[in-house]
């Protein structure tokens, strides 16, 4: 059964037309067939679908039935993630997506040795959108940014912030309060700077661990958020 994702203007009548880079994935790379059933998911809807027609870059397929989207996790995370070199922000991305990452905002740390071109947000947003179809997630994480630190902790806004800091004396399973919305701070290789670390400080960040072993950058966020996630 496949996954995919589909604009609301591509439902209507009971039917679900896809077109575009989803309809030519569908048709021409794992080549679905008449008869076969998927899910398209829609605006917090998920639509099962079975294929009528295929063309040479679309689908056509019948609503047979729909749900409320059901792989959303109950805790809503944002992760801003120091810039890493751009496997390993990709990896970020695709993984922390699966675990359930709701919003990515990719943060230019003072120690970030990358710079990403603007083209990379549309690579990122790429990603997430696979991510999420391999994941069956009921949503495409939003992805934002490189920002300063400053911009970032602003436009997350004001859930609980929890940093991960290899120095922090407090693991991040006791830092949990039942909170249903929360935010991760990782850092570069390198890690934050005593300025970065106190301006998150002063936004209440507080700092946590995930035990004696250090992991690295590309690893951290993904375990912190699967351990969020199954708490609710």
């Amino acid at each position: 059964m496949f996954w995919t994702f589909v604009d609301a203007a591509e439902v209507a009548d009971r039917r679900v037309v896809i077109a575009g880079p989803q309809g030519h994935h569908l048709a021409r790379v794992l080549r679905v067939r008449p008869g076969e059933r998927g899910v398209a998911v829609s605006h917090g809807t998920e639509y099962e679908i079975e294929v009528v027609e295929v063309g040479g870059g679309h689908i056509v397929a019948r609503i047979v039935g729909d749900r409320p989207v059901q792989g959303e996790p109950d805790i809503v995370i944002t992760l801003l993630q120091a810039v890493l070199p751009n496997p390993d922000l990709d990896a970020v991305i695709e993984g922390g997506t699966a675990v359930g990452i709701g919003r990515f905002i990719a943060v230019q740390a003072e120690r970030s040795v990358a710079r990403p071109a603007p083209q990379r947000l549309a690579r990122w947003q790429a990603i997430a959108a696979s991510a999420a179809e391999q994941s069956h997630r009921g949503a495409v994480p939003e992805i934002v940014g490189p920002v300063r630190l400053a911009s970032a902790l602003r436009q997350a806004g004001g859930p609980r912030l929890l940093v991960l800091e290899p120095s922090g004396s407090l693991p991040l399973a006791q830092a949990i309060d039942g909170s249903d919305r929360y935010a991760i701070a990782v850092g570069p290789e390198g890690g934050w700077t005593d300025a970065e670390l106190s301006l998150m400080r002063e936004r209440g960040g507080v700092m946590v661990n995930l035990g004696p072993r250090i992991l690295r950058a590309r690893l951290a966020p993904v375990v912190a958020a699967a351990i969020l996630v199954q708490q609710r």
